[in-house]
């Protein structure tokens, strides 16, 4: 089993400003997103991105289009592409559950991972030891074989338990700090199965930023950090088993939150940009302008979307989708058929 968790930790002063960093970066971040009027898109397109990473850890490696169209699909009712709408479904509907949970005043602890990972699973009927993995844990890859086994049995469900009563309480240390050793207890720990306990680890940081209070909703894409620089990753948990010293897993995960929080940032004030560059293109009917102005935050749309949101006919929704077409701001998803999706793809590129 892994060892303890620290209750007296002192880190060098260069970790504290990386995760004083962090702090700030998350701050600025916080307030910038609720001044913006498409901040729901925001949220829902940062929920996208990090289930496509997600989806990555199980080897399903799809566009960011995919999953857009794939999530407006489902929100329909569609049965449309089968082979994309199962794939991004679950990491979703856990994000949803657990930001519903801690908004209801759940603590992210054992309970609430265990059921995420149910959801995660699709085994909700299941008894909670059947959530746990059954088989030991290999932390390594096949070219220096594991370094890293933790065993599997009863005490699974202990140590699970210890690390949320951890996680819940006050150690003293600056917020970010002690999320980090969160998740890192949560990847050696590993009390769920593979795939899913990777997942669970990332969620339940993001879960802690909103539980803590340092975001208001889930606007910080952490799993592309991770996804990128996932070779680093793996070497900086490495680092911490082989030598005992946290302090260097800290640094990497608040260099993470900030570098993150700034791209996001970033990305708030291009779109800003190109809300601005579309507010001045060629005249336009009021309807299409209003999709126009949606799409800066949710950047892809069908007839059907535009029907019942604005309350227009089949032919207005048509004249709106080939306008913008026209315009060169909407394209049309792969093949041109019936009930098709289109595509804004100024916006694709700078979440991309």
């Amino acid at each position: 089993m892994p060892p303890p968790l620290p209750t007296n930790l002192l880190l060098p002063p260069t970790t504290y400003r990386l995760v004083a960093e962090a702090e700030h970066a998350l701050g600025k971040l916080d307030a910038t997103a609720t001044l913006l009027p498409t901040e729901r898109s925001l949220v829902r397109c940062t929920q996208l991105r990090d289930a496509q990473s997600s989806a990555s850890l199980d080897g399903l490696h799809l566009g960011l289009e995919e999953i857009l169209v794939a999530d407006l699909w489902a929100s329909q009712g569609s049965v449309k592409r089968p082979d994309l709408l199962p794939r991004v479904t679950p990491y979703l509907r856990t994000y949803h559950h657990g930001i519903r949970r801690i908004r209801a005043g759940a603590p992210v602890d054992a309970a609430l991972m265990i059921e995420l990972s149910a959801i995660m699973t699709g085994q909700t009927d299941r008894a909670i030891v059947d959530t746990l993995r059954s088989g030991p844990s290999l932390l390594g890859d096949e070219l220096t074989g594991p370094y890293l086994v933790t065993a599997v049995g009863p005490h699974l469900l202990d140590g699970l338990e210890q690390l949320s009563n951890w996680a819940g309480g006050d150690h003293g240390q600056p917020r970010v700090a002690h999320l980090a050793i969160t998740h890192y207890q949560l990847e050696v720990l590993a009390p769920f199965p593979a795939t899913v306990n990777a997942h669970m680890a990332r969620e339940s940081t993001m879960l802690h930023l909103i539980r803590q209070g340092l975001l208001h909703d889930q606007i910080l894409p952490l799993s592309v950090w991770f996804d990128s620089t996932r070779d680093e990753y793996h070497r900086q948990i490495r680092t911490v088993v082989d030598t005992g010293l946290i302090h260097p897993w800290i640094e990497y995960v608040a260099t993470a939150i900030r570098d993150q929080a700034n791209a996001q940032l970033t990305l708030i004030s291009g779109l800003n940009d190109l809300a601005d560059e579309f507010a001045n293109t060629a005249t336009m009917s009021h309807t299409t302008r209003q999709v126009l102005i949606d799409l800066i935050g949710y950047p892809v749309i069908n007839h059907r979307a535009i029907q019942e949101r604005y309350k227009v006919t089949a032919r207005s929704a048509s004249n709106v989708t080939r306008r913008l077409i026209e315009l060169n701001i909407l394209t049309t998803w792969e093949t041109p058929q019936y009930n098709q999706a289109f595509l804004c793809e100024p916006v694709l590129n700078l979440l991309t």
